[in-house]
């Protein structure tokens, strides 16, 4: 908090995201020896790390269907189904499972024409949102104080059509025959944010994160003006009034839109891959910054076995001499499923010894 705060801490924090790549390795059964029997927070503890707090804490905040909207859930060794049956129509999506079930892909959208639309607008019109304070208690009690309690929000605006609703191809094509339509429905949307925002802005919750997996081959510089900016400065000026600090997770490449991000009034962005992975540099990513947080910044390419070690300490140096003391330091985006954990062991320790 002191980093946002913009106040001198004791030390650096390293955050490095660990899920993935304990789920993969304990189905496959492949996690090293020593944490064998080890909890996913007795790992972080021995790594003297501290875990992502959304990870834990995205479930308090819950949606409700109404309106005799019924979501229908079903799965079997190689998909999941989503179906909404409404007194509109029904729209169903389907998802892929990854190869060891930890994960999964989105191979068909709600969305498939227009004419689903009709049936979006209702079931976001009826939905409602509430915080569980119990289950908020829960989670604060288990972490302890390894981590600062953190909510995330989904994709906002045109990144939730894209992504979550409609699909890129088919999304892009839409706007550019219906955009009228379009927009609506993101104005749908947006007041369905307003119901969801309302509950978090009355949480005890100091720092919310949007999670917009911002990329410039899917909003490019024309499209994050016209849609994102705007979302984003309305945003974070009510969430500033209710007293939270603002992060995105901006996680592919980010070169032609990176001169926008001060203008969001966003506190920070997480999860930047910098080159060799993604397409800036640290002292472009620097540069675009300015007094912006910086949350995570070492390539999740660098902790592949294959990398030298003396490769990541390098950067890892490169990294805290730019950005310390405005850094929540990690992995972009996050540990992969064939990293090296002593990889991990050793950034801690230099994020560790290093003086601010």
């Amino acid at each position: 908090m002191a980093v946002f705060s913009r106040a001198v801490a004791d030390r650096l924090v390293w955050q490095p995201r660990l899920q993935h790549w304990y789920e993969v390795n304990k189905v496959r059964e492949t996690l090293p020896e020593q944490y064998k029997e080890m909890s996913l927070l007795g790992i972080y503890d021995d790594l003297g790390a501290s875990p992502r707090a959304y990870h834990y804490f995205n479930g308090t905040v819950r949606c409700t269907e109404g309106g005799k909207v019924e979501l229908i859930v079903k799965e079997d060794d190689k998909y999941f189904y989503h179906k909404y049956k409404t007194p509109k129509g029904s729209i169903t999506e389907v998802e892929r499972k990854t190869e060891y079930g930890t994960a999964s892909l989105r191979i068909e959208y709600f969305l498939k024409s227009t004419e689903d639309f009709k049936v979006l607008d209702y079931i976001l019109k009826h939905q409602t949102f509430e915080f569980s304070k119990d289950l908020y208690d829960r989670m604060e009690k288990l972490l302890g104080d390894r981590s600062e309690p953190l909510i995330g929000i989904p994709w906002g605006s045109i990144q939730r059509f894209f992504i979550l609703y409609m699909g890129f191809q088919k999304g892009v094509i839409a706007l550019w025959k219906h955009r009228d339509k379009v927009e609506e429905l993101l104005r749908i949307l947006d007041e369905n944010d307003d119901k969801r925002l309302e509950v978090i802005k009355k949480a005890p919750f100091k720092l919310v994160n949007f999670g917009d997996n911002i990329d410039e081959g899917l909003c490019s510089p024309p499209l994050f003006k016209r849609y994102m900016l705007p979302y984003y400065k309305r945003r974070t000026s009510e969430l500033h009034k209710a007293g939270k600090f603002c992060t995105s997770h901006w996680d592919g490449k980010i070169k032609i839109v990176l001169p926008f991000a001060r203008e969001t009034g966003l506190d920070g962005l997480e999860c930047v891959p910098p080159s060799p992975m993604g397409n800036v540099t640290l002292e472009e990513l620097n540069k675009g910054l300015e007094d912006m947080v910086l949350v995570d910044g070492i390539p999740a390419t660098l902790f592949l076995p294959y990398v030298k070690d003396e490769v990541l300490e390098s950067f890892v140096h490169k990294l805290l001499d730019l950005f310390s003391p405005g850094i929540i330091v990690g992995i972009s985006d996050k540990l992969p499923a064939n990293g090296d954990i002593e990889k991990v062991r050793i950034a801690g320790e230099i994020v560790s010894n290093y003086e601010i």
